[in-house]
């Protein structure tokens, strides 16, 4: 079977779409599918219809309603190729409700099949459009462990004694990573030693400026931009507690599974795509205000059971049930009913 995928980028490597598309990508191999990834950071939409034209796919995955969507809608109709929709977050719940609302809808129609990653964002898709209903599906993420041997950052040297608190998440509105910060500082002044430490990408050039000038106010918070896959699971090695600060999640967000695979006790935001993965107080703590987070930060990081219970519980949770094996076969199945008309 022959599939092109359609991302909305597929560099930097840390990005969630890219993350999720190169794992889609191979184990989709490894299920035997010869694959090839479009992606719109690097190619025009001319481009990919002559990319598709040679490769001749047997079925299109697009992921993003509307970026990746509305592509795969004008190559399915030029091409007579079906296409599937991955939901990834912000077309759910920013583009059905903006100046793009009209061009993702027509996307979502025409698909053969729409896949969410969690029943949350199925609801919430179906409740805004009931008519998607019968051909919306659930697929839960995979995850893979990242590496972590072989790499050290020379500029990161944590003070023995000191709680490593780690944000991974690329500097954009929707991730709210200044969050924490004025929070933190309180439990710093108040003589509780803690780190801060901040990795990925630059997304949003004006919210980064943004962010980068609030963290120079902090001597606890440090900001390590981009890393690979080898160097994050370093940092997650490093790190005591992993947070996740964001507005929204369009199910399980890559880094909230990749630190709970590591054994990291997570502290989330409490929205639908981290409830869907977190059990407050089992596979980790979610939080609901600042009240809370201070409260839940303090108590994470004063005692040490408390973390290695909620590490060892989300480990285990999240190796048993987000295999990207699974996801990949899948899949498969998928593109097989869609391609026999079920």
């Amino acid at each position: 079977m022959k599939i092109a995928l359609i991302t909305p980028c597929y560099y930097p490597f840390v990005r969630g779409n890219s993350v999720t598309v190169r794992r889609i990508e191979k184990f989709l191999q490894a299920n035997g599918c010869e694959v090839r990834v479009f992606s719109l950071d690097v190619v025009t939409a001319e481009d990919t219809l002559k990319g598709m034209k040679k490769f001749a796919p047997d079925i299109i995955h697009a992921f993003h309603g509307f970026v990746g969507g509305r592509i795969a809608r004008l190559i399915s109709k030029s091409l007579n190729i079906p296409y599937v929709i991955t939901l990834t977050g912000t077309d759910v719940y920013e583009a059905l409700h903006d100046g793009r609302k009209e061009e993702t809808i027509a996307a979502l129609y025409d698909a053969a099949a729409l896949v969410a990653f969690h029943k949350s964002i199925k609801s919430r898709l179906v409740e805004f459009l009931p008519a998607f209903a019968d051909k919306s599906c659930v697929i839960a993420q995979g995850v893979e462990i990242p590496g972590s041997d072989y790499f050290h950052h020379d500029d990161f040297h944590p003070v023995e004694g000191e709680s490593v608190i780690l944000l991974p998440a690329g500097l954009r509105p929707v991730k709210n990573v200044t969050f924490a910060l004025p929070l933190l500082a309180k439990l710093h002044a108040e003589g509780i030693p803690l780190c801060f430490v901040l990795i990925g990408p630059v997304l949003h050039r004006g919210y980064a400026a943004e962010v980068l000038a609030e963290y120079e106010q902090y001597p606890f918070a440090h900001y390590f931009g981009e890393v690979g896959n080898n160097a994050i699971g370093w940092f997650y090695d490093q790190a005591d507690i992993v947070l996740n600060t964001s507005s929204f999640e369009g199910g399980m967000a890559n880094t909230v599974l990749e630190a709970m695979a590591m054994g990291d006790p997570v502290l989330a935001s409490n929205i639908e795509g981290n409830r869907s993965v977190i059990k407050d107080g089992i596979t980790g703590l979610l939080y609901q205000g600042e009240a809370d987070f201070l409260e839940k930060t303090e108590r994470l990081i004063l005692d040490a059971k408390l973390r290695e219970r909620l590490g060892g519980n989300g480990k285990r949770f999240v190796l048993n049930n987000f295999q990207p094996e699974k996801e990949a076969a899948a899949y498969v199945t998928l593109y097989g009913k869609v391609l026999a008309g079920g």
